[in-house]
Order: structure tokens, then C-alpha cells, then sequence
């Protein structure tokens, strides 16, 4: 792969995976700006580690206040 078409292909990375990974983990009631730094470093990875976190946030959440039974 020519270095233009490289360089092309990471600046779009970057501008599509860090918001949205900044986004996913603001939801959440995490830091947009800490997120969206670790999708400027990690473009592809982030954004699943946000997905991850946010499941795993959510899971603890539904584990802390249980839902009663319906009658």
C-alpha cells in the first residue's frame, strides 16, 4: 500500500473511531476527552474497549440493584 493511501486510511480512522469511542464511553459516565485520546493512540481498538467497559459497567449495575420478580 502506496504511504499516501496509508496516511489517507488512518486520518479517516482517526476521525471516524475517536468520536465515536468518545461518545460510547460518555454515555456511559466516562471522560468524553480521556476516551477520545485513546481513540487518537488507538483508532481500531478503542473503540471495542469502550464497548467492553460500557458492558461491563452496565452488567455490574444490573448485579448491584436487581430486578424483583413480577407476581
Amino acid at each position: 500500500m502506496p504511504p499516501l493511501e496509508f496516511t489517507l486510511v488512518m486520518v479517516g480512522a482517526l476521525v471516524l473511531f475517536a468520536p465515536i469511542t468518545g461518545y460510547i464511553a460518555a454515555s456511559y459516565g466516562r471522560s468524553f476527552w480521556r476516551w477520545y485520546g485513546l481513540g487518537l493512540l488507538l483508532p481500531f481498538l478503542s473503540m471495542f474497549v469502550a464497548i467492553f467497559v460500557a458492558i461491563r459497567t452496565q452488567l455490574a449495575e444490573e448485579k448491584a440493584n436487581p430486578k424483583l420478580p413480577k407476581p
